[in-house]
């Protein structure tokens, strides 16, 4: 189904998606509208834009661009909740949203420093924070959620682990509480404390 915007809050519906590279731009240009009311939005009008935009990345067959151009979206806005706005959105994702990660991971990690120590490449903190926690959040098997974000855990990057740890958090079961158990030990003191707080919470 592929949502229309004619005029601010006013969208309609269609039957079908286009898949033509002009027209698909045209859609990403919708596709970035809505997520810029649904920051907006409050109440009511919040949780059915977030239909709106889980509709479009359950059903495009462009999904893959879409996913990213929302978390891209996100990490730009203004809204302290800016991180939440996506992660509320791509944990609906289920299995669509594992695919993405897994490639996603796949071709980040290769740039990674501790695979290559003498690149300068570093993570979009941001964009690994959503990606990681969606996971989490989502509907996705336990045990696939808890290998696919452990598997970041030789990044040397901060930001990445945060999410990480928040994640592990997220998944809440035994095998992730021993994984805290792990980055409470952390040669980072601030990962270390934050694996503390997140175990003492839980």
């Amino acid at each position: 189904m592929i949502y229309k915007i004619n005029a601010p809050g006013v969208i309609h519906t269609n039957d079908h998606f286009d898949t033509d590279e002009d027209d698909f731009e045209g859609e990403l240009v919708r596709f970035r509208m809505i997520i810029h009311m649904h920051e907006k939005a409050r109440g009511a009008s919040r949780r059915s834009l977030r239909e709106v935009c889980v509709s479009y990345l359950k059903f495009s067959p462009q999904a893959d661009r879409l996913i990213n151009e929302l978390i891209l979206e996100c990490t730009k806005l203004k809204s302290p909740d800016r991180l939440d706005l996506a992660i509320d959105i791509l944990q609906e994702l289920g299995d669509a949203l594992y695919d993405y990660a897994f490639k996603f991971f796949q071709c980040d990690v290769t740039q990674w420093n501790y695979l290559l120590p003498g690149r300068t490449y570093e993570p979009d903190d941001d964009y690994w924070y959503i990606l990681l926690r969606s996971v989490a959040r989502s509907s996705i098997d336990d045990s696939k959620k808890l290998s696919f974000v452990w598997s970041c855990r030789e990044t040397s990057h901060r930001g990445v682990l945060e999410g990480l740890v928040e994640a592990l958090g997220d998944i809440g079961s035994a095998a992730a509480m021993e994984k805290l158990g792990i980055l409470s030990r952390h040669e980072d003191n601030f990962i270390a404390q934050l694996a503390h707080e997140v175990l003492k919470d839980q």
